[in-house]
């Protein structure tokens, strides 16, 4: 618990990476094709699960900071970093651009897709992530105890 008071910042990163993980048991798209509407559940799609295992990387890496001892906590703020960014970078392209994203993220043949709840859940704990990474930068490194 003392080396949570000494970076709070990586709470964020936790928690934003295990929205993501959340966020992937939601509908991210609802595609309407010549069959009528098809909510497309992130975790029964590749990418989806992809996306899953970049916000549970981005956990991870927060509670290695947390633990790490020195300098070794700039690496896992850092790769944390990256896999968050990963995830809300993903959440983006589909709020800006959803058919496009519809035609990578799912297998569908879509006229027309629009961003479901999951999406914005998953846009939500990426960008959380993102900030307790980098808020994690600017605390010092705990000493060893």
């Amino acid at each position: 618990m003392e080396r949570l008071k000494r970076n709070p910042a990586t709470l964020g990163l936790i928690l934003g990476g295990a929205i993501v993980v959340a966020s992937t048991f939601f509908a991210w798209l609802v595609v309407e094709g010549r069959g009528g509407d098809e909510r497309v559940v992130a975790i029964n799609t590749v990418e989806g699960q992809t996306i899953l295992f970049l916000g549970l990387f981005a956990s991870v890496c927060g509670l290695l900071v947390m633990i790490s001892l020195g300098k070794g906590k700039y690496v896992w703020v850092t790769l944390g970093l990256l896999a968050a960014g990963a995830a809300a970078a993903a959440a983006l392209w589909g709020l800006v651009d959803a058919d496009g994203f519809a035609v990578w993220f799912a297998d569908v043949e879509a006229l027309s897709a629009r961003a479901a709840i999951g999406l914005f859940i998953g846009l939500g704990g990426g960008v959380l992530a993102v900030l307790g990474a980098l808020f994690s930068y600017r605390f010092t490194p705990p000493v060893a105890d």
